[in-house]
């Protein structure tokens, strides 16, 4: 026998002692969890047993341990779905987690498909604060620095979340403002015709701007929310010179994947 068949042979044994530590049944009941997708939302016991490969006796017992301990819950006589304790697996410690450290992932990975820098930002008062950068992987280099300030009623990033406040709490804030810098067309002027704007944007779930705030540039933000109140408590954005892509792609290709990549941050967001 040769060394390469001895550490198989080894191998094979360490793999034997290690699976008689396993647990058959826990194993069965992560598996039913993990069938639950948007794809998959409610399942009947007979659908759950065909797709974890077991009877539908075993089924049932695991289900109904599931269901015994708030994992799953009873939509009906034979319908199953997710109860509300799965989402708070694990979110307690995500929720200590910064934002930064939850986004950085996923900013980078949206930046490696689309090439393009990517910027996280909140809203202070009337201003964009920039909080997370990712550079983009071609020529340009993005000036934006974290901390970074901005006119919110002059960008898409800030319109956004603008937007998401109630009225009364956009007048609060734009009460003595008077610093009604316009960059193009589509700027507000004033608190009447950002008030106009807002009502446009609220309709939106993200916005472009092709030029509009920097004539050179063209960006698209999209929210990232919290999910224990439903609350857009950030703007996920990318920005990069106009000649990089075509407006069409921009606004089709593009904006979706910074669409789902905000939604991806948005999963992990309970505050």
């Amino acid at each position: 026998m040769n060394s390469t068949e001895v550490e198989v042979m080894l191998d094979q044994e360490v793999n034997k002692n290690e699976d008689r530590y396993l647990v058959p049944g826990l194993i069965r009941g992560l598996a039913i969890l993990a069938l639950f997708d948007e794809d998959n939302q409610e399942m009947t016991i007979s659908e759950i047993a065909e797709k974890i490969d077991v009877n539908r006796s075993s089924a049932f017992r695991l289900i109904y341990t599931l269901e015994h301990c708030g994992y799953l819950r009873k939509l009906s006589q034979k319908t199953y779905a997710l109860d509300s304790r799965v989402m708070s697996l694990g979110f307690n410690s995500l929720s200590k987690q910064s934002l930064n450290e939850l986004s950085s992932p996923i900013m980078k990975e949206l930046r490696d498909r689309i090439k393009i820098a990517v910027h996280l930002s909140i809203l202070e008062g009337t201003n964009v604060v920039f909080i997370n950068n990712v550079q983009s992987m071609g020529a340009f280099t993005s000036t934006l620095q974290i901390g970074t300030h901005w006119p919110a009623h002059a960008t898409v990033i800030g319109q956004l979340m603008l937007s998401r406040l109630p009225t009364p709490e956009v007048k609060r804030r734009y009460k003595d403002f008077s610093d009604w810098k316009v960059f193009s067309e589509r700027t507000p002027h004033d608190l009447e015709s950002l008030l106009a704007r807002l009502e446009h944007v609220r309709k939106e779930p993200f916005m472009v701007s092709w030029g509009h705030f920097n004539a050179d540039m063209a960006a698209c933000a999209a929210p990232v929310y919290n999910q224990s109140n439903k609350e857009m408590i950030a703007v996920l954005s990318v920005s990069c010179p106009i000649s990089t892509y075509d407006e069409e792609t921009f606004h089709t290709k593009v904006s979706q994947s910074v669409i789902h990549h905000a939604d991806k941050i948005s999963k992990f967001i309970y505050i």
